[in-house]
């Protein structure tokens, strides 16, 4: 069984990343055979809020584009930007080899409507509704 490309990953769970995204290159959307797409990590150092969700933290795309990303470089921001465009059904395969679950929502104990009232006309801009009187 080869190394994988990954640390931290097994081969499977590489197999099954690259399974997930249907053998797409996230960068340029083209179809490419398992073994001609890469896992690319993303730097996590400007993004805290990656620590929850392993998914958000990798990009499957083919070697040409793994290279263009090292070499050109590509902003970071603009590697956030084609994870937050993944449809449900990747999100959900990719999180699934990761075994991430998401933390249920629980709603405050106590509600004050006055509080959240007060809090959304000092913060909110002015608008139409507001400026109605």
């Amino acid at each position: 069984m080869p190394p994988p490309e990954c640390p931290g990953l097994t081969p499977a769970q590489e197999k099954r990343l690259k399974l997930a995204v249907e053998g797409t290159c996230e960068l340029c959307s083209e179809y490419f055979a398992l073994p001609f797409l890469d896992i690319h990590r993303i730097s996590r150092r400007q993004y805290r809020e990656m620590k929850r969700d392993p998914s958000t933290r990798i990009l499957v795309v083919c070697h040409l584009c793994h290279d263009h990303i090292h070499h050109l470089p590509v902003p970071v921001r603009q590697q956030r930007e084609i994870v937050s465009r993944r449809s449900f059904f990747v999100r959900r395969d990719l999180r699934r080899v990761f075994g991430y679950r998401p933390r249920p929502y629980s709603p405050p104990e106590e509600i004050d409507v006055s509080q959240i009232f007060d809090e959304y006309f000092t913060h909110a801009p002015p608008g139409p509704f507001r400026l109605s009187g």
